[in-house]
């Protein structure tokens, strides 16, 4: 009686074993039936392969990862992996990273092609952030609102120290407040760097031309008439500069450099209320 309860309980253990057993296996089956993978190829915005890339899968569910890079031809691939939800990493020193979610499926290889974009420089940064602050000088400059919007100008000229357009809006607004001198600079540096540069010169043409005025007024014709050869090397067809240039010369006795911007302002501005007097002053000049 006691050795059939032995085998009666020794029957019951190996059956429980069994059980346990059975599931186990059907389970492993299952993860390996959940198989997946991914391939694909990394490449540049010009579509040349990009080597050496490093590809992240991180599986969102339990936070397993697995690692791969391109090869030479900008190809990877994983090896086989859990199927399920993933958050796929790809880095290369020189590009902007790229991240993406996307699901794997159970049996199913999933190909993808992610273009990398360059990693901007710190110049292309600055000269990106200096686009901005120009663009907001301009907006700033429509609403009328000059002092914010020569701020903006020269934050732009400090983060790219040769924009000339940012010199040119800066000097511009700076003499419309009568700010000459601070003018003068800056539309000097945009002709430093663009000598050819049309809309600086006249504007500095009339800071001169201002000057001038103001030195003939008080009665120093030497330093007005440099002030105003100045004028006119950056701006030749401006009229009242040769105006004054014809008087100062005139005052010389200098009759042909006289007679030179006489007529030249009759030519720019023949029907000016000043045309008349010019051209007594010529007529006599002729003699």
């Amino acid at each position: 009686m006691h050795l059939k309860n032995k085998i009666k309980c020794l029957s019951s253990f190996c059956l429980v074993a069994i059980i346990l057993i059975i599931p186990r296996a059907n389970f492993g089956q299952r993860i390996e039936r959940a198989r997946a993978k991914l391939e694909g190829a990394v490449q540049s915005i010009d579509k040349e392969p990009i080597p050496e890339a490093k590809i992240q899968l991180k599986h969102i569910d339990s936070g397993q990862r697995f690692y791969s890079k391109s090869n030479k031809k900008g190809d990877f691939s994983s090896s086989l992996i859990p199927s399920g939800n993933y958050a796929l990493t790809i880095e290369k020193e020189g590009y902007k990273s790229f991240s993406a979610e996307l699901q794997l499926r159970p049996n199913f290889t999933k190909r993808i092609k992610v273009i990398l974009d360059e990693e901007e420089t710190l110049d292309q940064k600055l000269e990106k952030e200096a686009l901005s602050s120009f663009k907001k000088g301009i907006k700033l400059t429509d609403e009328n609102n000059l002092d914010e919007a020569i701020q903006a100008f020269h934050k732009a000229t400090e983060l790219k120290a040769d924009f000339v357009e940012a010199y040119v809006n800066l000097g511009s607004l700076l003499y419309q407040q009568k700010k000459d001198d601070e003018a003068e600079k800056v539309l000097l540096k945009a002709l430093e760097l663009k000598p050819e540069e049309s809309k600086g010169k006249e504007m500095l043409a009339d800071i001169y031309y201002e000057k001038a005025v103001a030195l003939i007024r008080g009665e120093r014709p030497d330093e007005a008439l440099e002030k105003l050869k100045q004028a006119y090397n950056f701006h030749p067809d401006h009229a009242y500069v040769n105006y004054l240039l014809g008087y100062l010369y005139f005052d010389k006795q200098m009759k042909n450099e006289a007679i030179k911007h006489f007529e030249a302002f009759l030519r720019l501005e023949p029907n000016s209320p000043n045309a008349e007097k010019v051209k007594k002053a010529l007529k006599e000049l002729k003699k």
